[in-house]
């Protein structure tokens, strides 16, 4: 027996001098020992990977990274066992944040992958097509009887009969349609049109008939949660996605044959080499006619029609010729467009708008049953209860009718306690009335009851349409009983797969130390005002102003200067303006003086309003202002030209380089604080948490 031990021994001691020998100590914090593997796992997806893409980095760079990287991961593991020791894991602020991004993480993991994929594509394949459509809507509330359904869509039937059939125009009946459940509407003359659209930017199911019609087809009425809807398709543009950047030369006209001639001279300088921007300055779009036009990050809901079929087909730098809308005559050029980029790009943003869409539901929905099948979950209202096995009837006797199969559990007990007041998405109850006990769902890890449902019934209702308590109840007990297959399917993610951990855990380490980091050095350096003024007086001592790395701490030459506003240059002529402040200047006289002086020189009767001038007083920084030019940086008095009247603007002293103090210069010298503390605490950290840095180890590393 002896011997056996002491071979099982032996062996054991090898396997570990085989593991230190592949798979050497590199750090070790507070006895815990980190690993070449553990710590280049997190150097490549850091630093290694990216240093790797880049040509020409030498071995010498390529080691120094690998020794910086090294001080700084140990620093972050002694951090985090302090973190951990001052129990910043347990933080309610943390766990709220970390709760949200698990959420959103999650999400990907808790849809059916085969029916996401179709989506994807199918999004992504309609993103190259923009459409124009109108439709007429009939109101119908999501949650409404039956009878009330039928009603609608007999009613649209019968209007899709007159368009499509009797050959009544779409929007006539759209807008007779309109005005009879509002009737304060404004009329339009294409009542119902809703522009261009395309993936994402209506409702799925509207989405879906849209796209598949063609140009002039009318839909069959379909439902969303606004009601039933004709749709009538009335274009298809290929090749439009996102933003574009345009600039316009509107000539305002009612009549085609109006300013037909200046428009047409306006496209003949155009193509004789004038620039667009000289030209939009006659646009009669007022609002960019001085900044040639352009018409920025435009999307295609913003744009009329005609202008998306002049630039569908144009390169950038190219401009259209002259073509006519009802607000008179367009020239367009285009700037730049967005491209499509590839799927995977689109991916991330695609799943996000499919979590606030009806394309969620469908993947969800198929998810959940997956769910039930791989876990095991009971919907105990459609299982049914094991019957006894049936015997043979005895000669002469006949066979009894076989029973109606009998299920685990129903809902009517739910039913039967669900009030009214639902309805109204008030219902309240006590938990004592829900006396049954019979399980309505098992999972593996719980047992739901009525009250359960009743719970999530209460938390989840709102005002709707008068509907039988029945339907109701039955279609949230649905809703129910996908969200407890979805929720145990969450509560396996980090046992089941490893990357889904593995982000997880990160974040929660980098949401620790980010607060560790707050509390320790940054809100630290903040509170401690005393110690901030001592550092301020100690480097600033420090500052040279011949040291161009020291040029943030010191003020550029600064200008004192009074400025004073006429609004009207025919109440005192600019340069009789002028001679008045600059004597005052000379007499070092204050600006409400220099105000007072001005109007005492103004025909008071002709001109009586006491806000003529206005004064101000201001320290301009040399390079950072735009009131005075390269030739009036003296001291002096200038006059500038404003758009009805003037300024005068005296430079009264003009100041040189200086040291800023520390209500100026404060981020500058509270980040040098924050560095210092940090410094700080990172030696305390080393001492207390006895870190280690095995260098020898690190020398024979190559990546």
């Amino acid at each position: 027996m002896k011997k056996i031990i002491l071979i099982l021994t032996v062996a054991a001691l090898s396997s570990l001098s085989l593991q230190a020998q592949n798979d050497p100590i590199v750090i070790e914090v507070d006895g815990q020992k980190i690993r070449q593997s553990e710590f280049m796992k997190e150097f490549n997806a850091n630093v290694g990977n990216q240093l790797a893409e880049k040509k020409g980095v030498t071995e010498t760079e390529k080691r120094l990274a690998l020794e910086e990287y090294a001080e700084l991961y140990a620093l972050f593991r002694a951090k985090e066992r302090d973190a951990l020791a001052q129990g910043f894991d347990t933080m309610a602020r943390l766990r709220k944040e970390l709760s949200q991004y698990r959420k959103e993480l999650a999400a990907p993991y808790l849809t059916d992958s085969t029916v996401m994929e179709r989506l994807l594509a199918e999004a992504y394949e309609r993103n190259h097509t923009s459409l124009r459509a109108a439709h007429l809507l009939i109101p119908v509330q999501k949650d409404a009887t039956p009878d009330d359904t039928l009603r609608a869509y007999n009613y649209i039937m019968a209007l899709r009969k007159r368009i499509v059939e009797d050959g009544e125009d779409f929007h006539a009946v759209t807008s007779e349609v309109l005005h009879r459940f509002n009737p304060q509407a404004p009329s339009r003359p294409e009542e119902g049109d809703l522009g261009y659209f395309s993936v994402f930017n209506m409702v799925y199911p509207f989405e879906n008939a849209a796209y598949a019609l063609k140009v002039g087809e009318v839909s069959m009425p379909v439902r969303t949660q606004y009601g039933y809807h004709l749709i009538k398709l009335l274009d298809r543009v290929e090749g439009l996605y996102g933003e574009v950047t345009m600039a316009h030369i509107w000539l305002h006209s009612k009549d085609s044959n109006e300013r037909a001639l200046d428009i047409n001279k306006i496209y003949q300088q155009l193509q004789n080499g004038v620039s667009f921007e000289r030209l939009a300055r006659q646009s009669d779009d007022r609002t960019t006619a001085e900044e040639g036009g352009v018409l920025a990050n435009a999307t295609l809901t913003q744009l009329p029609p005609e202008y998306i079929h002049a630039i569908v087909n144009m390169k950038e730098g190219e401009f259209s010729k002259p073509f006519f809308t009802q607000y008179g005559w367009h020239i367009v050029k285009l700037i730049k467009r967005d491209t499509l980029p590839p799927l995977k790009n689109l991916e991330g943003y695609y799943k996000q708008k499919m979590t606030r869409d009806q394309r969620g539901t469908a993947s969800r929905t198929t998810f959940a049953a997956d769910c039930r099948r791989k876990y095991g979950i009971v919907d105990c209202t459609t299982t049914p209860v094991e019957q006894p096995k049936a015997t043979k009837a005895k000669k002469g006797k006949k066979k009894a009718s076989a029973e109606p199969v009998k299920m685990m559990a129903t809902l009517d007990y739910l039913i039967a306690h669900v009030s009214d007041s639902v309805i109204t998405g008030q219902w309240r109850f006590k938990d004592s009335i829900f006396k049954d006990t019979t399980p309505l769902v098992i999972t593996p890890a719980k047992r739901y009851t009525a009250l359960d449902v009743a719970h999530y019934i209460k938390k989840n209702q709102k005002r709707i349409n008068v509907v039988a308590i029945d339907y109701y109840v039955r279609g949230k007990y649905t809703e129910f009983l996908d969200s407890v297959s979805i929720d145990y399917a969450d509560s396996q993610l980090e046992n089941e797969n490893e990357e889904f951990a593995e982000l997880v855990n990160e974040y929660r380490r980098g949401l620790m130390i980010f607060n560790y980091n707050d509390r320790m050095i940054w809100s630290a350096a903040l509170r401690d005002t005393a110690g901030f003024v001592q550092f301020y007086n100690r480097e600033s001592r420090t500052k040279n102003l011949n040291n161009p790395d020291d040029s943030i701490y010191f003020f550029h030459p600064r200008a004192r200067v009074t400025m004073l506003s006429v609004a009207n240059s025919d109440a005192l002529a600019a340069e009789k303006a002028r001679q008045v402040v600059e004597k005052a200047r000379l007499k070092s006289k204050g600006s409400s003086e220099m105000k007072a002086l001005l109007m005492k020189n103004i025909n008071r009767k002709k001109y009586p309003s006491d806000d003529l001038v206005e004064v101000s007083v201001d320290l301009v920084e040399q390079t950072r202002q735009k009131l005075l030019e390269a030739n009036q940086w003296q001291e002096g008095t200038y006059i500038q030209p404003q758009q009805k009247g003037y300024r005068i603007v005296a430079v009264e002293e003009i100041l040189p380089r200086s040291l800023k103090d520390l209500r100026s210069a404060r981020g500058y010298y509270l980040n040098g604080y924050q560095n210092e503390l940090e410094k700080r605490l990172n030696e305390q950290l080393k001492a207390k948490y006895n870190v280690k840095i095995h260098r020898d180890v690190l020398r024979t590393i190559s990546y």
